[in-house]
């Protein structure tokens, strides 16, 4: 999952079910192993905080510094009508931002490798609190520059005092007539508005995704039997596992009772997800939007027409989706393929190893395509002695996999590594993460440099995407090339169609809410099963608590968020695609445009760079790639 949370941060999250892979020896003799001590892991494999702070005791002296410099943000209100003021007050206001993230970020860290010490759960909690004050204290900025000459603006932002500020000061004029009464924002606020967070540093979730979440924890779900006939209790963390088992009376039972399960609070789980359309369509109607689309895209300066563009382009190439399903039926030996079918590999995993300096080898080989400076830096950036990257797991730690990014500060890679071929992939996605914010950071000024959410999948997509086309044509044996191919597939499938459904989904439930149809929960499951049916086609089976999977996912209360998943990878692909075929000038604009931040709009950026996203193009390479790996496998087989 991608989702940022402070500014110019940047988390992506591949949740693995650590203690079920095998324990890997790595070359310096160690074995990761979920089930220990932080303590028992050298030092030389774990990030380095002491880059942000000293030690626990230096952050409480800064978070005390920092609580006293925020209540001098009072000084600058009602003073900002000239524009060496408004610097004055946004040099301020950034420079407390900074140090808020340094702040957020060190907590956080320390939060996810000591999950069991309310120490840092406090600390973490201590510094959204700083977040919170400052975006509540800080409001007058965007209404006081707003009532400012425009002409004023825009000449000292292009030429004058104002250039570093230029992006934040072009946002609010381009939205200008969205902006309502000073009591009006105020109440929008206290409601959870967040369609201003040019200036915040923050999302929070909203009431409606916090009550989701906290009835989804509550649901007791029955047990089941795993593939030795032991009863196992299903629980959100274990059904990803169980769904893919290799046993197919497993995965087909796990499914079953966990949708039934979901399916007896369908009422209550379709009230809350009706309640979130509601409160998005009351934002957005309540600053002149017709559509809550619109705000939420417009937020990020993209049009809905890319959206629409992206759902267009899959329909018009579902029968590939179609072909994979029937693919996988055959090769899988079975009458019909159901959900739980679709998560279980259809290909037998090949036993591949890479230790961590192989990693790095073979990741800074596979994207020599981007340039020998890129693959220096990359190759500096991941050495072990640079601080940047946590490497193993431990009974202490997180799940899963993140990039996180403050202002002035490495970005900092979180991993939970085995050696596994899923964590080379990981490792090279998150630092696509961590090269993006680290050129953004190093090219650009502070308040330019917070890169679109639109965007921001593209770094991280082409790593993992020239990676699996190396991976692919140096395949030793003709069972590792299906196996490499077959990851292909599925990283399409899942990350480009899947959530282009979903997409779909959203975008159609906000559609009928906002021409007055109630959001029954027998509405969302006919809206959902006519989706499942349309992109799956005839070869594909669905069940009868099937139409329910909508009910679990948490990303419908992200407010347009998971098109981003599949426009970034279709991103990456486009651009992967456009370097192997153009060469050394292509990936200099590409890496281009991850130094240029947020300094123009994204969409602007990624023209200027070669892919165009408003355009069929671009999102047609990703399934063009597909359907020409379902023909290499297809004639493999």
């Amino acid at each position: 999952m991608f989702k940022k949370y402070f500014f110019i941060t940047v988390f992506s999250f591949f949740v693995v079910d650590s203690n079920s892979l095998a324990t890997a020896q790595t070359s310096t003799g160690f074995i990761p192993d979920s089930n220990m001590p932080r303590d028992n892991i050298p030092a030389d494999f774990k990030w380095n905080t002491s880059h942000l702070f000293a030690n626990d005791a230096a952050w409480e002296s800064s978070y005390s510094e920092v609580s006293q410099e925020l209540e001098q943000l009072a000084q600058f209100k009602g003073t900002l009508t000239t524009p060496d003021k408004i610097k004055t007050a946004l040099d301020f206001y950034f420079s407390l931002s900074k140090k808020i993230t340094w702040l957020a970020l060190y907590a956080r860290l320390q939060e996810e490798t000591h999950q069991t010490d309310n120490r840092y759960l406090d600390m973490k909690k201590k510094a959204l609190s700083l977040v919170n004050k400052q975006l509540k204290d800080s409001s007058f900025i965007r209404e006081e520059i707003l009532k400012a000459d425009p002409a004023m603006l825009i000449n000292a932002g292009t030429k004058g005092i104002l250039k570093e500020y230029f992006t934040t000061i072009d946002n609010f004029l381009r939205r200008k007539d969205r902006v309502l009464s000073g009591g009006e924002e105020r109440l929008l606020a206290m409601a959870g508005d967040n369609l201003w967070a040019e200036i915040d540093i923050n999302e929070l979730p909203s009431d409606t995704e916090l009550t989701f979440q906290s009835f989804l924890s509550e649901i007791a779900f029955p047990e089941i039997r795993d593939e030795e006939g032991k009863p196992v209790r299903l629980n959100l963390s274990n059904y990803p596992k169980y769904r893919r088992s290799s046993d197919r009376e497993v995965r087909k039972n796990t499914v079953a009772v966990f949708f039934k399960q979901i399916k007896q609070y369908q009422n209550t789980l379709a009230s809350t997800l009706s309640g979130q359309v509601k409160l998005s369509s009351f934002f957005a109607k309540a600053r002149g939007y017709n559509q809550a689309i619109e705000a939420y895209l417009d937020k990020e300066n993209v049009s809905t027409t890319v959206y629409d563009n992206l759902i267009n382009t899959a329909h018009q190439n579902l029968d590939k989706l179609h072909r994979y399903v029937t693919l996988r039926k055959k090769i899988m030996g079975l009458d019909n393929i159901h959900i739980y079918d679709l998560y279980v590999p259809m290909i037998k995993s090949v036993q591949l190893h890479y230790d961590y300096p192989t990693a790095i080898t073979t990741i800074t080989q596979a994207l020599s395509p981007l340039g020998r400076k890129y693959a220096d830096e990359l190759k500096t950036n991941m050495d072990l002695k640079t601080g940047w990257v946590d490497l193993y797991p431990h009974q202490d730690k997180d799940s899963g996999a993140s990039c996180n990014s403050v202002y002035g500060m490495h970005p900092y890679v979180k991993m939970n590594y085995f050696g596994e071929y899923d964590d080379l992939s990981t490792l090279a996605h998150e630092f696509g993460h961590a090269m993006h914010s680290h050129y953004a950071m190093t090219h650009q000024p502070y308040a330019a440099a917070n890169y679109a959410v639109f965007i921001a999948e593209t770094a991280s997509t082409i790593n993992e995407t020239l990676l699996l086309d190396t991976m692919i044509a140096d395949a030793k044996t003709k069972e590792e090339k299906l196996y490499f191919l077959n990851e292909r597939l599925e990283t399409i499938r899942t990350t480009i169609f899947r959530q282009t459904l979903f997409a779909e989904f959203e975008r159609e439930i906000h559609r009928l809410f906002e021409n007055g149809t109630p959001l029954t929960a027998d509405l969302l499951n006919k809206t959902y099963r006519e989706l499942i049916q349309k992109y799956y086609g005839p070869d594909f089976v669905i069940d009868a608590n099937d139409d329910i999977e909508w009910a679990y996912i948490p990303h419908f209360y992200y407010k347009f968020y998971m098109y981003n998943y599949a426009t970034g990878l279709s991103s990456g692909i486009a651009f992967a695609e456009n370097i192997k075929a153009n060469g050394e000038s292509a990936a200099e604009k590409y890496l281009q445009m991850l130094k240029n931040g947020q300094s123009k709009p994204p969409l602007t950026l990624m023209k200027e760079a070669g892919v165009d996203m408003s355009e069929p193009a671009a999102i047609q390479a990703a399934f063009d790639l597909f359907g020409r790996t379902l023909d290499e496998m297809e004639k493999l087989l």
